[in-house]
C-alpha cells in the first residue's frame, strides 16, 4: 500500500483546527482564573490536559509537514518549480514556526496557572506581616537613599503663601511605606474589578516623586500642591515619564472641585492646623465616589474614619462612603489576589496565551520570565 502524503491545504487546516483547539482550552483556563477562590480546579486539569495532548499532536504534526515538504521539492522537475514550491510551503512554515514559539511558552503558563489553583485557598495579607530584619535593613538604607534624592530633586523652600494658608513644606513619606501603601491599594482595586483605567491623585504632591511612582500601580497619575514652585519642580521631573504622562497642577485641597474623577487618593497630612486638616478630609469623603480607595498613613485619619463615613480595609488603606461589613468583604477578596503589579502592554502582540495573561494579571498573578522549551 502506498503511503499518502497529505497536501499543503490539508496540512494548513490541521495546524489552525490544533491552534483553535488549544485557543478554546485556554478561554476555558481563563474564565476559571477569573472566579478566584470560586476557580474550578477539576476544569482547569482538564483544560491543561487538553493543552498537553495538543501539543504532542503538534510536534506530530511538525513531523508530517517536514515529510509532506521534502516529498514535495523532491518532486520539483526544475529550479523554478522548486522555487516555487518553496514559496507556496513558505506560508505553512512560518505559521508551524509560530505555534512552536508559542507553545515554548506553555510550562511557564502552566505554572501561572498551578499556582492560582494553590493560592485560591489561602489568603495573602495586604500588609505583609513579617518583614525580615534583612529587608528591612535594606529598606531603611534605600529609605535614606531616596529622602536625599527627594530634597536633591525639589530645592523649593516653602513659600510665605503656602505657609500662611497652614500647608506643610514637602515633606516625604518614607518611600518603602509609601510603596507598600499602593501596592495594598492596588490589590484592593484587582479585588474591585476596575483596574483599567485607574486614576491616582496626590493631595499635597510637593516635587511630584510619589507621582512618578503611582505611574507603576495606576494607568493615570496626577498631583497637586498648592505651591506653584513646588508644581513648576514636578513637571520637570514628570517630562521624564515613560507611558501615560502624568499631571500636577496648582490647587486648593480645600477647594478641589476634581476628587469624584480618581479611583485612588493619597493624602499625607498635606496640612498643618487640625481644623483645615478635618475639612479637607471631609471635602475629600464627601466628594468622593463610593468605594474610592483612600490612603491616609496618618494616625488623626485612622482615628476620625469611622465619623468620615470610611470603611478601614487593613493599614492606612481606606474606603470612603463604604460600611466597615461591605469593606471586611472586600479586604478578604483582596487578599485572594496575587502579589504581582502588572501594567497592560497594549503594544506587545496577542497570542495563544494573551487571554490568559490578561485573566491572571487582573488577579495578580503573572508568569516567571524564564522560558522553557518543549
Amino acid at each position: 500500500m502506498l503511503k499518502t502524503v497529505p497536501d499543503l491545504e490539508t496540512l494548513f487546516s490541521e495546524l489552525q483546527a490544533l491552534r483553535e483547539t488549544i485557543a478554546s482550552q485556554v478561554k476555558a483556563l481563563s474564565e476559571e482564573v477569573l472566579k478566584r477562590e470560586r476557580m474550578n480546579d477539576l476544569k482547569v486539569d482538564v483544560a491543561c490536559s487538553q493543552i498537553d495532548l495538543q501539543i504532542r499532536e503538534y510536534t506530530a504534526l511538525m513531523t508530517r509537514i517536514n515529510d509532506a515538504r521534502v516529498a514535495a521539492e523532491a518532486g520539483a522537475e526544475s529550479p523554478e518549480a522548486l522555487v516555487s514550491i518553496r514559496r507556496d510551503w513558505a506560508i505553512l512554515g512560518a505559521r508551524s514556526s509560530l505555534t512552536r514559539v508559542e507553545l515554548n511558552q506553555w510550562a511557564m503558563m502552566r505554572d501561572l496557572v498551578r499556582t492560582q489553583v494553590v493560592s485560591m485557598r489561602k489568603r495573602m495579607p495586604l500588609y505583609d506581616p513579617k518583614i525580615s530584619d534583612i529587608i528591612a535593613s535594606q529598606n531603611a538604607v534605600s529609605d535614606t537613599v531616596f529622602a536625599m534624592l527627594h530634597a536633591v530633586l525639589n530645592p523649593e523652600k516653602q513659600s510665605d503663601d503656602a505657609e500662611a494658608k497652614g500647608c506643610f513644606p514637602d515633606i516625604s513619606l518614607a518611600n518603602s511605606q509609601f510603596h507598600q501603601h499602593l501596592h495594598a491599594a492596588y490589590r484592593v482595586l484587582l479585588a474591585q474589578e476596575k483596574t483599567e483605567p485607574s486614576r491616582f491623585l496626590d493631595v499635597g504632591c510637593g516635587g511630584g516623586l510619589k507621582v512618578l511612582s503611582a505611574l507603576r500601580y495606576f494607568t493615570d497619575a496626577h498631583g497637586l500642591d498648592f505651591q506653584q514652585s513646588y508644581v513648576d519642580v514636578a513637571r520637570k521631573l514628570l517630562d521624564h515619564a515613560v507611558g501615560n504622562r502624568p499631571e500636577v497642577f496648582q490647587a486648593d485641597a480645600l477647594s478641589f472641585e476634581g476628587y469624584a474623577d480618581y479611583d485612588v487618593i493619597y493624602f499625607y497630612r498635606p496640612i498643618r492646623h487640625e481644623s483645615q486638616l478635618i475639612d479637607m478630609e471631609r471635602r475629600i469623603v464627601e466628594m468622593a465616589r463610593p468605594g474610592t480607595i483612600l490612603v491616609a498613613p496618618y494616625l488623626g485619619f485612622s482615628a476620625r474614619c469611622d465619623t468620615l463615613d470610611c470603611g478601614h480595609v487593613a493599614g492606612n488603606v481606606y474606603l470612603a462612603k463604604t460600611s466597615q461589613k461591605e469593606t471586611d468583604w472586600l479586604r478578604r477578596k483582596a487578599e485572594r489576589t496575587g502579589p504581582a503589579v502588572v501594567k497592560p502592554e497594549h503594544s506587545r502582540p496577542s497570542n495563544l496565551w494573551t487571554p490568559l495573561l490578561v485573566a491572571s494579571h487582573r488577579c495578580g498573578f503573572d508568569i516567571s520570565r524564564e522560558p522553557v522549551r518543549i
